[in-house]
């Protein structure tokens, strides 16, 4: 079986827009848990999202440029983030008669499942994009 270089230039693109689309999205989305679930002034709120997505902010000039060494970071930062959601969607809790409670509850496990989906996006996506890389670089030349 033949690999047409091109294909492998096209498929590596698509890879690279879904990775970092995922990766955007995971970070917007811990922005909107820190703004709705976390603290209630603005600075705790900044300094809380700082925290949480400082394994992120580590990679992005990488990820963004393409270097398959990021691809790989960003999987193994992606393990420790899932970790955290799984963690979090079985957990379960009680849940209380209070409406608002209930609201809450049912807002933050939405939350977690787009996180968790932009997560296993972002790893199968990555994991592709960081085998492809070499072969569009080379097809590139």
């Amino acid at each position: 079986m033949t690999i047409i270089p091109g294909s492998i230039t096209q498929k590596y693109r698509w890879a690279h827009r879904v990775t970092v689309l995922s990766y955007f999205t995971l970070l917007a989305i811990m922005f909107y848990g820190c703004w709705f679930f976390g603290p209630s002034e603005i600075m705790p709120k900044l300094v809380l999202w700082l925290l949480i997505s400082s394994g992120l902010l580590l990679i992005i000039k990488g990820l963004v440029a393409g270097k398959k060494r990021s691809y790989i970071w960003y999987c193994y930062i992606l393990l420790m983030y899932f970790i955290f959601c799984v963690q979090f969607l079985f957990s379960g809790g009680s849940v209380s008669e209070d409406t608002i409670t209930e609201v809450v509850q049912s807002s933050a496990a939405w939350h977690e499942i787009v996180a968790m989906t932009a997560i296993l996006i972002g790893f199968t996506t990555a994991i592709l994009a960081s085998r492809w890389v070499d072969g569009a670089a080379q097809t590139s030349k």
